[in-house]
């Protein structure tokens, strides 16, 4: 959650209450309004208000209302991240030097449904110029490596929430190794790595990117 008695704080606040009162049509017209008005832009949405709103979400209620409820911001949060894909190639084009047109294939490995990290992710790397492939969760190893074979990405970027699917994304690394040998590079991100210090190179990752300002520096703009 945004900290302080910033004007960010005050956005993210009024941006919960929406999510709280499942305000689907307020949340999305919320979001695009201050990517209109200027007091947002993509990165600052995506890290300041949606991703810290699924992150945080409090539930004192039963299970399984709680788990009807994640689902709902899920979808809340899904139908904002699509709905900004205008502004999201509307920044790219104003940014400097967002132009280098290096592919980045971006996945989760079998049995891990939390997509809505790398989403923003994939956008995140649209908005440094790269060209990118975005699969989307619970992707079979095989279906990944069909994919690299067609994509010939620069970047593999694999995302994980949950611990679990460590190993699985271990033989994905593997996998696309042995197919496309040192062309590609794999990074990686999400809580399980968040969590696990140090894992990302154990399953064979050349680096872990969790924020919009590692991805900039990759791209040599930070």
């Amino acid at each position: 959650m945004p900290q302080g008695g910033d004007a960010r704080h005050a956005l993210y606040v009024e941006f919960v209450r929406l999510l709280e009162g499942e305000d689907r049509a307020g949340a999305v017209k919320f979001a695009l309004s201050k990517l209109d008005s200027g007091e947002l832009d993509i990165p600052t949405l995506y890290s300041g208000l949606l991703a810290p709103s699924l992150n945080d979400m409090v539930c004192h209620e039963d299970p399984d209302t709680c788990i009807w409820k994640e689902h709902v911001r899920s979808s809340l949060i899904r139908a904002i991240v699509e709905s900004c894909y205008p502004y999201v190639l509307k920044q790219r084009k104003a940014g400097p030097g967002r132009t280098h047109g290096d592919r980045v294939l971006v996945v989760c490995p079998t049995e891990e449904y939390h997509e809505l990290g790398a989403r923003m992710v994939a956008d995140f790397f649209t908005l440094h110029g790269y060209e990118v492939t975005f699969i989307g969760a619970n992707t079979p190893r095989g279906v990944i490596l069909s994919a690299a074979r067609h994509v010939r990405p620069r970047y593999l970027a694999v995302s994980v929430t949950n611990y679990c699917n460590l190993f699985d994304a271990q033989r994905v690394i593997a996998a696309v190794r042995k197919e496309l040998g040192t062309s590609v590079k794999v990074v990686v991100g999400g809580n399980a790595f968040k969590r696990n210090k140090g894992v990302a190179s154990e399953i064979g990752a050349d680096l872990e990117l969790q924020t919009f300002t590692d991805i900039s520096r990759l791209s040599g703009e930070g």
